[in-house]
C-alpha cells in the first residue's frame, strides 16, 4: 500500500470512527432524554387528570355532607314535637333540591325508633346491626359512608349515616340515613379514555368493589392497589403496562383506583428509537464517503507541502511554514483560512460572552415579593382566635381571603398578570389585615369610569407598597385610612397607594427617591424591589413617585407606559 493510500486510510478510518462514536452517544443521550421526557410528561399528565378527577369526587362527596350538616344544624334545637312536624317537610325541600338522594329518615339512637323520613320514602326495619346505624353509633362525630346493594333499578348507590346531638332533649338523639343515588354522578365525572383496558374503580376501606368502569374481572387489579396503597406507579396487568393512580377520597374512607394505559407511549419511543438509529446509520454512511472525497482532495496538497517541506529541511519549522504559506497556494489557504477562522471564533466568543453578559444583567434579579412568614402566622393565629370565640363566620371569610391571596400570589409562576388580578390580590391582603386589626385600619379602592379589563402589569407591586403604609405609616392610638387608586392618562397607567400615617420629612422622601436609582442587586422586597422590577421590565418609562408630609401621610405611586400595560408576554 502507497503512503497516498495509507494517508487517505488514515484521514478516513478516523474521522469516521470518531464520527461514528459521536453519533452513537448522540443516539444513547437522544433516545434517553426523549424515552424519560415522555414518560415524565405522560407521569405528570396521568397524575394531574386522576388530581382531578379524585378533585371532582371529594367535591362531590363534599355536598353530601353539606346536606347532613344543614339537617345536623336544623335538628339540633328541636323538641319532640317540632321533630315531628317540621322535618318531614324539611326532607322533601332538600330531595327537591338534591335530585341524587334516593330517601332521608330519622331514627332514635337508642332504640331505632322511627321519628322522621321525608314523604317519598319507607321506614328501615331491623337495621340495628346494620354498619350503617352501628357506624354511625360508633364515630358519632363524623360522617359515615357505606355502599348499598345494587338492583335492578339503582345499579350504584351509597348510603350516608350520621349520628345527630339534640341541645333540647337527649332522649330525641338520633341516627341519620341518606340513600344517594351514585350512578349518574360517577358516569359524569369518571375519565372517559384511559385506553385499551383502562378503568377507574370505587373501593371502600375493606377494599370492597362499590364501582368499577370495566366490565371484566378486577381481583388482579384489586392486588395491585392493596400493593400499592396510595400514590402513583407503573404496573402490569392482564399484559398490558398501565400508570396506577391509587389515593383515598377525603371524608369517606373510600379509595379511588385509575388505571391507564401508557402502552402507547412505549411504542412512540420504540418507534422513535427506530427512526433516530435509521438516521443515524444514514448520517454515518454519508459522513464515510464524505470523508474519502475529502480526503482525495487533502492528500495532494499535503504531498506539496511534504515536497517544499523536503526543500527546507535545515530551516526552522516556522520559516519553512511561512515560505510555504507564500509558495503554496492550497497550504497559503489552509493557513489563511485557519487563521481567519480563529480570529472569528474569537470575535465570536467575545461577542456571545459579552451578550451574555448584557442578558444576565438585563434579567428580571429580584424574586418576586414572598409571602412575610409573620404575615402567614398572625393570619393564623388571628383565624384560630376568631374560632375560639366562636365567630365561625368571620373565621370562613378570613379563610377564603387568604386562600386567594396565596391563589393569586402564585399565580401559575407568570411575572405578568392581569391588573384585575393584582388589584384583588391586594384586596385579599387587607381584608385579612382587616379583620386582624379591626377599627384600627380601614381602606377604600377607588377605580376609574374607563374599564381596566386587559390591562397587565408585573405582579406583587400594590402588597409590599400597602405593607410599608401598615408596618411604617400606622400611628398608635389611631385608625389608619389606606387608600387605593387606578388613574390613566393619555400615555401612563397611574397606581397610588396612600396612607394618612406618620408621613416623612423632605429630606428622607428625597434620600428614598434617589436610592431607587442607585443600580444594584437588591435582595429586598420593599420599594426598591418593586422600583427594579419594573425597570426591568418597562424600562426607563416606568417609575416610582413618593410624596409625604410628616403628620399627614404618604403617597407612593406607580407609573407604567400605557401601552406597554396592554401586553401580556406571558399568556398561555
Amino acid at each position: 500500500m502507497s503512503k497516498r493510500h495509507q494517508l487517505k486510510f488514515t484521514l478516513t478510518i478516523w474521522p469516521s470512527l470518531i464520527f461514528a462514536g459521536l453519533v452513537a452517544l448522540t443516539v444513547v443521550a437522544t433516545t434517553s432524554v426523549y424515552s424519560k421526557k415522555i414518560a415524565d410528561e405522560n407521569y405528570r399528565q396521568v397524575a394531574a387528570t386522576s388530581d382531578q378527577v379524585l378533585t371532582n369526587y371529594e367535591t362531590y362527596f363534599s355536598s353530601a355532607i353539606e346536606v347532613s350538616d344543614l339537617i345536623l344544624g336544623n335538628y339540633s334545637s328541636l323538641n319532640a314535637e317540632q321533630i315531628q312536624s317540621s322535618i318531614p317537610s324539611f326532607f322533601d325541600i332538600i330531595r327537591a333540591l338534591n335530585s341524587e338522594i334516593l330517601s332521608i329518615s330519622l331514627y332514635r339512637s337508642s332504640d331505632g325508633y322511627p321519628l322522621a323520613k321525608d314523604s317519598q320514602s319507607y321506614y328501615e326495619v331491623g337495621f340495628q346491626s346494620e354498619d350503617w346505624y352501628v357506624e354511625a353509633q360508633e364515630n358519632r362525630y363524623i360522617n359515615v359512608f357505606n355502599s348499598r346493594p345494587s338492583s335492578s333499578d339503582i345499579r350504584y348507590s351509597y348510603t350516608l349515616s350520621r349520628y345527630l346531638a339534640n341541645d333540647i332533649d337527649p332522649a330525641n338523639e338520633a341516627i341519620l340515613k341518606i340513600d344517594f343515588d351514585f350512578g349518574a354522578i360517577v358516569e359524569s365525572i369518571s375519565p372517559v379514555d384511559l385506553g385499551e383496558g383502562g378503568r377507574f374503580l370505587i373501593y371502600d376501606s375493606d377494599y370492597d368493589l362499590i364501582y368499577s368502569s370495566h366490565t371484566g374481572p378486577n381481583e388482579e387489579a384489586l392486588g395491585l392497589t392493596q400493593q400499592l396503597v396510595i400514590g402513583i406507579n407503573q404496573v402490569k396487568l392482564e399484559g398490558h403496562r398501565y400508570y396506577l393512580y391509587a389515593m383515598t377520597i377525603a371524608n369517606t374512607g373510600w379509595r379511588v383506583a385509575i388505571f391507564t394505559n401508557a402502552d402507547a407511549i412505549y411504542q412512540a419511543v420504540n418507534s422513535f428509537i427506530l427512526v433516530i438509529c435509521l438516521a443515524a446509520f444514514g448520517a454515518i454512511a454519508l459522513f464515510v464517503v464524505v470523508m474519502i472525497f475529502v480526503a482525495g482532495k487533502i492528500a495532494n496538497p499535503l504531498r506539496l507541502l511534504q515536497r517544499e517541506m523536503s526543500r527546507v529541511a535545515s530551516l526552522d519549522y516556522q520559516t519553512s511554514l511561512d515560505k510555504l504559506s507564500g509558495g503554496s497556494q492550497e497550504i497559503e489557504d489552509l493557513y489563511d483560512s485557519f487563521d481567519t477562522m480563529m480570529n472569528r471564533i474569537k470575535a465570536l466568543s467575545e461577542a456571545v460572552l459579552k451578550e451574555k453578559e448584557e442578558q444576565r444583567k438585563s434579567e428580571l434579579r429580584a424574586l418576586q415579593n414572598q409571602i412575610n412568614p409573620h404575615f402567614l402566622y398572625n393570619t393564623l393565629d388571628s383565624i384560630i382566635a376568631l374560632i375560639d370565640a366562636g365567630k365561625g363566620e368571620q373565621a370562613q371569610k378570613m379563610i377564603v381571603a387568604l386562600s386567594r391571596f396565596f391563589r393569586l400570589s402564585i399565580s401559575r409562576g407568570h411575572n405578568i398578570i392581569p391588573l384585575t388580578d393584582e388589584l384583588a390580590h391586594a384586596r385579599n391582603y387587607l381584608l385579612i389585615q382587616k379583620m386582624r386589626y379591626g377599627e384600627a385600619m380601614d381602606f377604600e379602592f377607588v377605580l376609574p369610569i374607563e374599564p381596566i379589563e386587559g390591562y397587565y402589569v408585573v405582579k406583587l407591586i400594590l402588597q409590599p407598597l400597602i405593607e410599608n403604609s401598615l408596618v411604617h405609616g400606622q400611628k398608635e392610638g389611631e385608625p389608619t385610612h389606606i387608600r387605593i387608586v387606578v388613574s390613566f392618562d393619555a400615555d401612563f397607567l397611574y397606581l397610588l397607594v396612600q396612607d394618612d400615617g406618620y408621613g416623612m420629612k423632605e429630606s428622607k422622601v428625597a434620600e428614598l427617591q434617589s436610592r431607587l436609582k442607585v443600580s444594584h442587586e437588591y435582595k429586598g422586597v420593599g420599594v426598591k424591589n418593586v422600583y427594579d422590577r419594573l425597570r426591568v421590565y418597562y424600562g426607563e418609562q416606568a417609575d416610582i413617585e413618593i410624596e409625604s408630609e410628616v403628620e399627614v401621610g404618604t403617597k407612593i405611586t406607580i407609573k407604567i407606559p400605557r401601552e406597554k400595560a396592554r401586553v401580556n408576554d406571558e399568556a398561555d
